[in-house]
């Protein structure tokens, strides 16, 4: 009898398969270096800073958090964005259906109003919308992460799944048509030369001087691997270009957070059985990466995200357990970039329960602006302010 320890013999693949796959993995390692090299005049112009008003001396702390979803049936409800239009409204949008990877998976919107009045959450993108679009098949849907251009248009990066789970999927660019509240053409993004075969964003995008994004994205095709899509306007477009963050096969979905406008950090997912917060640094525009370093944060596996808060200090949510378990979602602050982490707060906690999948930003006024997954149905929302956070530091987790 056999185990789960003591693994039966496998057969040795086909050299011809053997050697396909040999191919496949060595495009997919060396297209984000030549597509990079490619487009080197203008892949790497720069980050722009943290733009925020700094919180006064004398705030009281603000707290405030909800359900966005409260009424939705559907059983899963994951990955959660968010945005802060120019008007000061806020759109979440998630991915939510039956299962992951389901047919009725849709991407799902909901708003609120720069004078907090909040829309009920709407299917915004079906499948079948895209197949029509692409004119390919579409198993599912999945990773919406939203963007503002510079005249206020809001755009969707989104993926399609052609076939099988999360590695047979490419990713997908749309802007709403703001005469009939609609998405226009959805635009299938070139980011290797095997069919886009997994592409996906998570983590929000870094605005670019000049124009454009720095999005932090990953693919996991016979590996895990962290990249960087740079969209950059092209004509009444944007052109897209992938590089690679570090050339490993166990760290991917990394959060991206500028700190000057050359210097940026990445953190990251980790897949190995470490199991701590990778992050590297970068000090030329994200060209070029450190090799990750673990960090004295724990990662069971699970999306981390972080934030630059106006002093310039680092917010981090993450999943506080070594040991493959997401049933707390927790605060840490790093005042020396990244090298070091202090515990803060605690958002949810609940053995046997999920909270995974934090999406952070800051807003114009300062406040930190968040959506998560709670128990793999919910999206909740969470908004705080420099001097919770304070208050927060000050009884620090032990």
């Amino acid at each position: 009898m056999t185990t789960m320890h003591d693994p039966p013999h496998r057969r040795r693949l086909p050299a011809v398969v053997r050697s396909a796959l040999a191919a496949v993995a060595l495009a997919l390692g060396l297209w984000p270096w030549w597509a990079a090299r490619e487009d080197a005049r203008n892949a790497f112009p720069g980050f722009v800073a943290t733009q925020a008003t700094a919180s006064s001396a004398d705030e009281a702390p603000v707290f405030e958090t909800g359900v966005i979803n409260p009424d939705s049936r559907l059983a899963k409800a994951l990955s959660a964005s968010l945005v802060e239009m120019p008007d000061g409204s806020l759109v979440a949008a998630w991915y939510a259906g039956s299962a992951e990877g389901a047919a009725d998976v849709g991407i799902y919107l909901a708003r609120r109003g720069s004078d907090g009045r909040r829309s009920e959450p709407s299917l915004s993108l079906k499948r079948q919308r895209v197949m029509s679009d692409l004119l390919r098949n579409v198993v599912s849907l999945g990773n919406p992460v939203l963007l503002v251009d510079g005249h206020g248009r809001l755009g969707l990066l989104f993926v399609s799944i052609g076939a099988g789970k999360w590695s047979g999927s490419s990713m997908n660019l749309t802007w709403l048509d703001n005469r009939n509240r609609a998405w226009g053409p959805i635009k299938n993004l070139t980011l290797n030369p095997l069919a886009n075969l997994s592409a996906l964003p998570r983590n929000p995008p870094a605005p670019l001087i000049g124009g454009g994004w720095a999005v932090p994205v990953y693919q996991e095709f016979l590996g895990l691997f962290p990249e960087i899509l740079w969209l950059q306007p092209q004509g009444e477009g944007y052109a897209a270009a992938v590089s690679r963050i570090a050339g490993g096969m166990s760290v991917f979905q990394p959060a991206l957070v500028p700190l000057a406008q050359q210097r940026a950090l990445t953190v990251m997912r980790d897949g190995t059985k470490a199991r701590r917060m990778p992050v590297a640094w970068s000090d030329d525009a994200g060209c070029a990466w450190t090799q990750p370093a673990a960090t004295d944060l724990p990662n069971p596996n699970s999306g981390v995200c972080v934030v630059r808060m106006a002093d310039g200090s680092l917010l981090c949510a993450f999943n506080d357990s070594p040991e493959g378990k997401r049933d707390n979602l927790r605060l840490a602050l790093s005042r020396d970039e990244g090298h070091t982490w202090l515990r803060i707060a605690t958002l949810q906690e609940q053995a046997g329960q999920e909270f995974s999948y934090p999406y952070m930003i800051l807003g114009s006024d300062g406040r930190v602006r968040m959506v998560y997954s709670s128990r793999g149905t919910q999206i909740r929302y969470a908004e705080f302010n420099a001097a919770w956070i304070a208050r927060e530091e000050t009884g620090v987790l032990r």
